[in-house]
């Protein structure tokens, strides 16, 4: 969980460091470049999964969504707002995570997740006018929700898949489906790469080899060995990691309502993670590895409610596969 939580939030002042010598494109086309590249031995070897042809849609979407327009959104708007503050605003993802489950997914997130959730945009719109006082522009915040809210989606998108797919296969497909949009920005790139110096490119380096590959792959045995309460306290410490590097790293701390407003957005996620006494009989095991509750996750990361949709069809397509032999899936 610690490891999770640093790596996540290094990225956000080597966004800040890769930017002095990248533009946004070159920067996506690169880490999603590093982390295919990265991860194509483990194809080779069989340790990713094929994809089946059903989930070829919602594997492209989770791509789009949670790789391509995230870090567009993200990196345009950390042009004009400081790594701590841009976290700060990301934070909100799980909120609007909670927000597509009840338009989407048809959840009932009761009155915790429906308080949670204004409360955490309240937080937002306290950073948001926080403005110049050491928060930046309001068209970069603005883009930095966009992107927050493109990560949910990708979030609703993901939840299905992780019952069938590892979280590397989804990190492989995910890169490769979300770098297919951005080939045409490949020479703009490569250029810049040969003009950058080696800090601006070791950020982005690390951007695409340790926030990417590495920090998933922890994230993964996180929602594998803990309850999916215990799993959202990640999310909570990554914008604490990332203001910590950040005035580290950058020497930049948030004016003291950017970081007033941060905290009412980690209560205002708490908040809507609450969820009442389990019941005392025996329920269904979500693919976190956490207790199925009454309330709904504050992310979709750990939202079993996206589970129902698919358990007809993932069941009767996981019990085809084990009977030709496939190597089972990675579903805990």
């Amino acid at each position: 969980m610690a490891a999770t939580a640093l790596l996540w939030g290094s990225a956000f002042p080597a966004i800040r460091i890769a930017l002095e010598g990248y533009s946004p494109t070159a920067m996506a086309v690169l880490r999603l470049v590093f982390a295919v590249v990265l991860l194509l031995p483990c194809v080779l070897t069989g340790r990713i999964s094929r994809l089946r042809r059903g989930d070829l849609l919602r594997m492209a979407g989770f791509g789009v969504t949670g790789m391509t327009a995230y870090q567009l959104l993200l990196y345009a708007g950390e042009r004009h707002v400081e790594g701590g503050t841009a976290a700060m605003l990301v934070a909100t993802s799980p909120v609007f995570a909670t927000a597509l489950g009840m338009l989407v997914l048809r959840e009932r997130p009761g009155a915790w997740g429906v308080a949670g959730l204004v409360v955490a945009l309240c937080g937002a719109l306290v950073v948001a006018t926080a403005g110049g006082d050491g928060g930046g522009s309001y068209s970069g915040m603005a883009m930095i929700v966009l992107a927050a809210a493109a990560q949910a989606t990708s979030f609703i998108l993901q939840k299905p898949l992780l019952r069938r797919y590892s979280g590397m296969d989804c990190i492989f497909y995910g890169s490769l489906f979300g770098l297919v949009p951005l080939l045409v920005f490949t020479p703009d790139a490569a250029t810049q790469l040969v003009a950058a110096d080696w800090q601006q490119t070791a950020a982005v380096v690390w951007l695409g080899l340790a926030c990417t590959v590495l920090a998933f792959c922890t994230w993964s045995r996180v929602l594998a060995a803990a309850t999916a309460s215990t799993s959202s306290l990640v999310l909570y410490a990554v914008p604490v990691a990332a203001l910590a590097l950040d005035a580290a790293l950058l020497g930049a701390v948030p004016g003291l309502m950017a970081g007033v407003g941060g905290l009412i957005v980690l209560a205002g996620v708490a908040l809507a993670a609450f969820r009442r006494p389990a019941p005392t009989t025996p329920s269904r095991a979500v693919a976190c590895g956490g207790p199925s509750t009454d309330a709904a996750d504050a992310t979709a990361d750990v939202d079993a409610a996206a589970d129902a949709r698919v358990d007809a069809a993932a069941d009767a397509a996981e019990r085809e596969a084990v009977a030709a032999g496939a190597r089972g899936s990675s579903d805990r």
